[in-house]
C-alpha cells in the first residue's frame, strides 16, 4: 500500500486538458515525433501530439521560433526542466529527478526518459528555423524484474520508483503547464533561469558517455545552452545541434515491457 495517489484520477481515455495556447492531438498508432514534425512543417503551432497507450509517456510540441537556431534550441532545455518540475509536483519526494546532457532524464540515477529537438530549415530572411518540435519520452511502467541485470541497474520507470499511480494524462497536462511557465520565463528573463535550474539538477554520479563508449567529464552548460565537457583531455563545447554526432539517444523502446531477459 502506498501513501501516495492521484488526487484527480485519470484513465487512458481521459482527454488531456491543456492550458491556453496549446491543443492536444491523440496519436493512436505510429511515430509521435514524426506526426508532430509533419504538422509543424504544415504550419501548426502549439500542437501537442501524444501517444494514447504503451509504457511510455510520448509527446511532442510544435513551435514557431522567432529567434535564431542556436537560441531557439534552448527550448529543449526548457522542456527538460518543465518535465522535472511536473514529476516533482506529482511524484513522491523520494523520486529524485536529474539531467544529463544533451537530454537524458534520470529518476534516482536510473535512465527514465529523453528530451529531443528537431528544427526546420533556417530562413534566409530572418535567420530563424521555419518550425521546431521538442519531444519528451518517459517510462511510466515496465516489468523490470524480467530484464537482464545490467539493464535493471541502468534503467528505471515511474512505476519502479513508486510513482506508478501517476497517469499518462495527468503527467502530460503537468508537463505542458510547466513548459508554458518556463517558456514565459525564458521570454521575460532570457536563458539564465533555465540554465540555473538545469544546472542544479545535473546528474553528477552517472558517467557521461559518448556514442563510441568514451567517458567525458562534465563541466557545465555555457550561457547559450551548449554543453561544456572534457574529452580525451581536451575541453570542448558541444551545441545541441551538434550533440547528435557525439551522443547516442537512449533507446527507450528497449523498455522493460518490450524485451525479454537474456
Amino acid at each position: 500500500m502506498t501513501l501516495y495517489y492521484e488526487t484527480d484520477p485519470a484513465n487512458e481515455n481521459t482527454v488531456p486538458q491543456l492550458p491556453p495556447l496549446l491543443s492536444a492531438e491523440a496519436v493512436e498508432t505510429g511515430d509521435v515525433q514524426a506526426k508532430a514534425v509533419a504538422r509543424a512543417a504544415a504550419g501548426e503551432v502549439g500542437l501537442v501530439c501524444y501517444a494514447t497507450a504503451g509504457p511510455l509517456l510520448d509527446f511532442a510540441v510544435t513551435l514557431a521560433p522567432e529567434v535564431d537556431a542556436a537560441t531557439s534550441a534552448q527550448m529543449q532545455h526548457a522542456l527538460i526542466v518543465a518535465v522535472g518540475d511536473a514529476i516533482g509536483a506529482l511524484a513522491p519526494p523520494e523520486v529524485v529527478v536529474t539531467y544529463q546532457y544533451p537530454g537524458t532524464i534520470f529518476f534516482n540515477r536510473g535512465i527514465a526518459g529523453v528530451i529531443t529537438m528537431t528544427q526546420g530549415p533556417v530562413s534566409t530572411e530572418t535567420g530563424c528555423p521555419s518550425w521546431m518540435v521538442v519531444s519528451a519520452r518517459l517510462r511510466l511502467s515496465g516489468e523490470m524484474q524480467g530484464m537482464p541485470l545490467e539493464f535493471r541497474m541502468e534503467n528505471t520507470s515511474l512505476e519502479e520508483e513508486g510513482a506508478g499511480f501517476i497517469s499518462r494524462t495527468r503527467l502530460l497536462e503537468a508537463c505542458c503547464r510547466h513548459f508554458l511557465v518556463w517558456l514565459h520565463k525564458w521570454e521575460e528573463e532570457g536563458f539564465r533561469p533555465v540554465h540555473d535550474m538545469w544546472s542544479n539538477r545535473a546528474e553528477k554520479h552517472v558517467d557521461l558517455r559518448v556514442a563510441d563508449g568514451r567517458t567525458a567529464e562534465w563541466l557545465g552548460l555555457d550561457e547559450g545552452g551548449a554543453g561544456l565537457l572534457k574529452l580525451d583531455g581536451d575541453a570542448v563545447a558541444v551545441t545541441l545541434a551538434d550533440s547528435a554526432q557525439l551522443f547516442a539517444v537512449p533507446d527507450l523502446q528497449d523498455s522493460p515491457s518490450s524485451g525479454e531477459a537474456e
